[in-house]
């Protein structure tokens, strides 16, 4: 997960945990001890053996072999020979490799002895573990030594990041998310007992933000701020990493993007790696910086002029970033003019709960945030059909799974035209770099219904001045081209356009996006500013017609109150709302209606 990565974090599926089951007999049978192998997957993997009492945490998406052959693979023979371990030192426990890019692979192994480890490179990573970081060819490298309880030797972890799955990605930026995922992560996590000691920040989180039946931002932000600034002793610091994404997550979820970015500015920026050679010895260059001159057209008409005779749009979001929602509003009145009649949500849940209306809670973790309830509100006012299509429980493939469920869901309309909206890479077409029969949800759903698509990603450009092109001014969305022998062409292969994002959300009419006759209506909150009494405040704004339905929904607006905070400006369509002021020390909430002629 950029750093620790919120696709792998949310595509985990909870499972009961799994005993592996091993038998003996030649020596690349498995070692005895991984009959002690058990998995337990949540929001995050863990992997426990009974016999040596440790167990340790993976950040999402992985695919654990409890029982692998005790025959180690030619990365980790090498390091094993390298370092003088001898077959007998070593036991093989398990093995691990991401099914979502990047591909980093792990291995576990029980080493005998007592390793000299300084002598042997490493450096101290907590008392008495070490750690070192190198390269295998092209690949990155890290390893792991913590000391296992009743002087039964060491567990000894080799990770690798494939080059090959992300080859358009420094070695620095690969260094970084590396580091975050394992010196920051799974490394630390190694620790005595079986499964975690300590509550998730995810289940934290989620149980505050549960806490009132129809829903409470502020309490997930007061629990994360507990749990950040709680004393260390007995804490899993395996969780930092998922506190960072968490506090990311929740306070875009507030509407607190200031926040947002100051917890993006707080990850790991340290690349602890030495300098990068090739297999020949000669220093690795970094990527240059594009030489093609790069174009921008306004993103609205460009898309929908690109959109014009194909039959799935595919756009993409980072999911901290709420603007990217408010594109995907803007867009739907231009593509139902065009025939567009159904919305594919990677975040719902299920078919049925993406049915009712208005949208509950439970529906989708994503679309709790008000600017994406409000794309849900625009597309049903428009006329469009909600399409729930993630992987669910048992289908292995999730790239395979959810392109197949796309299909499945629009078999019955065969003049079907479809936006499907989703997070990081599952819009890339083609094939996943460096493994020919691995693809992208996007190139299977072309694969498997033959029709031409439209694949936008607005996650891998950022807004600032670059290769000659200027910065994406505020409130502007755009495209971005390179420019070769005249011809405008996609920065990236995968993906037929590049979308730049720096859409105003203040500048949104509330709820519908597509709204002609919103007003100007101020909301003055002055009698609710923070107290040391009250604690932090926070405003939620509904729609009264939903509420009268149900109370487990979203709001259309949410804000955090700042003690200078007198008058709210929001843009309102004629109606009827109800708003909520919910405070940090109180357990009773302000209830009021606003009326907007």
């Amino acid at each position: 997960m950029s750093a620790t990565h919120p696709s792998r974090a949310y595509s985990a599926v909870t499972r009961l945990s799994i005993v592996g089951v091993a038998a003996l007999s030649a020596c690349a049978a498995p070692h005895p001890l991984t009959q002690a192998n058990e998995q337990q997957q949540t929001m995050t993997t863990t992997v426990y053996n009974r016999q040596l009492n440790t167990s340790l945490l993976l950040n999402g998406d992985y695919d654990i072999n409890l029982q692998p052959r005790n025959k180690p693979d030619e990365v980790t023979k090498a390091r094993l020979k390298q370092l003088g371990f001898s077959r007998r030192q070593s036991a093989l426990l398990f093995t691990g490799q991401t099914n979502l890019a990047p591909t980093y692979r792990l291995r576990g192994l029980r080493i005998t002895g007592n390793p000299n480890w300084r002598a042997l490179g490493f450096q101290e990573n907590g008392v008495g573990r070490y750690q070192h970081t190198g390269t295998a060819g092209h690949d990155l490298l890290m390893e792991y030594a913590a000391p296992l309880p009743d002087q039964q030797g060491w567990l000894y972890l080799i990770a690798t990041d494939e080059a090959s799955s992300r080859a358009a990605t420094s070695v620095r930026d690969r260094g970084v998310e590396m580091d975050a995922e394992f010196v920051t992560f799974t490394f630390p996590s190694v620790q005595q007992g079986r499964w975690p000691r300590t509550v998730s920040p995810v289940r934290l989180a989620n149980e505050a933000f549960l806490s009132r039946p129809n829903g409470d931002y502020l309490a997930p932000l007061s629990a994360l701020a507990q749990s950040r600034h709680a004393p260390a002793t007995g804490n899993d610091p395996s969780s930092d990493g998922i506190l960072w994404q968490m506090l990311q997550q929740y306070h875009a979820m507030a509407g607190n993007t200031d926040s947002v970015a100051y917890f993006q500015r707080q990850g790991p920026e340290v690349v602890r790696l030495p300098a990068t050679t090739s297999t020949t010895g000669t220093p690795r260059r970094p990527n240059p910086t594009p030489t093609d001159t790069l174009v921008s057209l306004e993103a609205v008409p460009e898309i929908l002029r690109q959109s014009v005779g194909v039959r799935a749009v595919l756009l993409n979001e980072s999911h901290t970033y709420s603007r990217h929602r408010a594109l995907a509003a803007v867009l739907l009145p231009g593509l139902y003019q065009q025939g567009f009649r159904y919305l594919a949500l990677e975040t719902l849940e299920d078919s049925a709960s993406s049915a009712l209306n208005p949208l509950p809670l439970k529906a989708g973790f994503y679309t709790r945030e008000a600017t994406f309830a409000n794309l849900v509100r625009t597309a049903r006012r428009l006329g469009f059909t909600l399409i729930s299509y993630e992987a669910g429980r048992g289908q292995t493939e999730r790239e395979l799974a959810q392109a197949t469920n796309l299909r499945n869901a629009l078999r019955h309309d065969p003049q079907a035209r479809v936006l499907v909206y989703g997070g990081g890479a599952h819009v890339n077409l083609l094939t996943m770099p460096g493994k020919p029969q691995a693809k992208w949800m996007a190139q299977h759903l072309v694969d498997l219904t033959g029709w031409p698509v439209l694949s936008i990603n607005q996650a891998r450009l950022g807004n600032e001045a670059r290769s000659g092109l200027a910065a994406t001014p505020a409130g502007k969305a755009e495209v971005v081209y390179q420019l070769r022998n005249g011809q405008r062409r996609s920065p990236y292969p995968e993906n037929n356009l590049v979308v730049r994002n720096n859409l105003d959300l203040n500048r949104l009419t509330l709820p519908y996006s597509d709204a002609t006759d919103a007003q100007l209506v101020s909301l003055n909150v002055s009698a609710y500013q923070p107290t040391a009494a009250t604690g932090r405040r926070m405003v939620q704004l509904y729609l009264q017609s939903e509420l009268t339905v149900r109370e487990d929904i979203a709001p259309i607006y949410i804000h955090e109150l700042r003690p200078s905070d007198d008058v709210l400006s929001l843009r309102l369509v004629p109606g009827r709302y109800v708003y909520r002021v919910l405070s940090e020390k109180q357990k009773e909430e302000v209830r009021k209606e606003l009326v907007v002629k």
